[in-house]
């Protein structure tokens, strides 16, 4: 009867030891997570000119509500969990702008400043309002009639705050993709390229639309600076 009463008292001292050692992985696991949550990347991702009239507009990419609405799905999907900052590019051409071919630009008239054209394709503009992500801000370039910039760090206001943020913040990455490739995607990557490191670039390969898909001087400056190209 000792023996058996030993016995039983060593079982449940074994089972409670398991317990305890069991209930401190779980303790360790949920700490871990904690700090692997605190320890996210501060990485900002560059929207480039995702608006109407390159969508559906006047100046129409072939893939570019394809390529938006891709990147509407990842924002649903929650990819802005691996971001810090969102920036949102837009064209906001006088509607005399130099580029329009009334001008003597090559262009039609889009983007104009106060048109419908002008706004974030209304697939994406939903995904960035219903993300609860609230650190996302919209840049505008291409206000002057005379003066043409294909990238937002050529805009005297909008390129100033945008390279301030950039050296102030001390991003570990930068993520672009956007409309369109061969120009305003091409620029941005370029300039930004200028006083940011180009290792620490990537373009999101999944999200772009070009004017002209056989144009390579995007994926030409990615091969020859060694910027990644990711998906989303």
């Amino acid at each position: 009867m000792k023996k058996q009463l030993i016995g039983a008292m060593m079982l449940v001292a074994a089972l409670i030891i398991t317990g305890c050692s069991n209930n401190n992985s779980a303790q360790k696991n949920v700490k871990n997570q904690k700090e692997k949550e605190e320890v996210k990347e501060n990485r900002m991702l560059i929207i480039v000119d995702p608006q109407i009239d390159f969508t559906t507009g006047s100046l129409a990419t072939a893939k570019g509500p394809e390529a938006m609405e891709r990147l509407a799905q990842a924002i649903d999907n929650g990819v802005l969990d691996k971001y810090t900052w969102v920036i949102i590019t837009q064209d906001a051409h006088p509607s005399n702008h130099c580029s329009f071919i009334e001008q003597g630009g090559v262009f039609p008239p889009h983007c104009v400043q106060g048109t419908e054209g002008m706004n974030v394709y209304p697939v994406l503009q939903k995904a960035l309002e219903d993300s609860n992500f609230g650190n996302y801000h919209y840049m505008t370039k291409g206000d002057l009639a005379d003066r043409e910039e294909f990238s937002v760090f050529q805009n005297a206001q909008s390129g100033e705050k945008l390279t301030t943020t950039i050296k102030e913040e001390g991003f570990a990455g930068i993520d672009i993709c956007g409309i369109a490739t061969d120009y305003c995607v091409y620029e941005t990557t370029k300039d930004l390229m200028e006083f940011y490191p180009a290792k620490q670039i990537r373009i999101v390969t999944n999200c772009l639309a070009a004017v002209d898909d056989n144009d390579t001087k995007l994926a030409d400056l990615m091969k020859e600076h060694g910027i990644e190209g990711i998906t989303f």
